[in-house]
């Protein structure tokens, strides 16, 4: 019958509000396993990307069609691809806090998760973090300038480029020098000879 609309094919409301509140903590996006646990269906998605209400941005992850872009849209995006078990570190860490000059050819992000990562512009660090080591930074999380420190410690990066963050850190207040010092109990000596080489450079 023309005109005729199985309502079967639509969420419930309470399904697509739940959805859209999820998406906006997300910069507008979503998944297919957070859509289908609010309630959505596999013809839900079908008829929503058909529309243009949902645009499909990778596999699994869609985008709300009305949500403004950002300049910080890839960060966003593979942090709810993650389903926020996952948080922005390391080197892309540094360079969103302003620290130094690393320019990352990848997007890092820690996630306690163990999905392969979905496309080799993303390199994944596999670990547990502490509440203290990541803060909110609009739609994803992300390291402290402190954690970010430790990590870069940790990673190898070439000494002069350490010393720039940590350096930068310092300048503006997101570093505390003992703290820092501090953090390096029980990390391999060596950690903590870059780590006072670095500091040794901001005075």
């Amino acid at each position: 019958m023309a005109g005729w609309t199985d309502p079967r094919r639509e969420p419930t409301p309470e399904a697509g509000e739940d959805l859209r509140r999820l998406a906006l903590r997300q910069a507008g996006y979503f998944t297919t396993g957070q859509a289908l646990r609010l309630g959505c269906t596999a013809e839900d998605i079908g008829g929503r990307l058909a529309e243009g209400s949902w645009l499909r941005i990778e596999r699994d992850l869609f985008r709300l069609a009305s949500f403004p872009r950002t300049d910080l849209e890839e960060y966003a995006k593979w942090c709810a691809w993650f389903e926020g078990a996952a948080v922005v570190s390391h080197q892309s860490a540094a360079e969103l806090h302003g620290l130094g000059h690393l320019h990352p050819s990848f997007v890092h992000l820690s996630t306690t998760g163990s999905a392969p990562a979905p496309t080799r512009r993303l390199a994944l660090h596999r670990r547990e973090l502490r509440p203290e080591d990541t803060e909110q930074t609009g739609t994803f999380g992300i390291t402290t300038p402190l954690c970010t420190a430790l990590d870069l410690a940790t990673g190898g990066i070439a000494q002069d480029l350490f010393d720039e963050v940590v350096s930068d850190g310092v300048a503006i207040g997101r570093i505390d020098p003992e703290r820092l010092r501090a953090e390096c109990d029980g990390r391999p000596e060596q950690v903590a000879e870059r780590i006072e080489h670095a500091l040794g450079s901001c005075q």
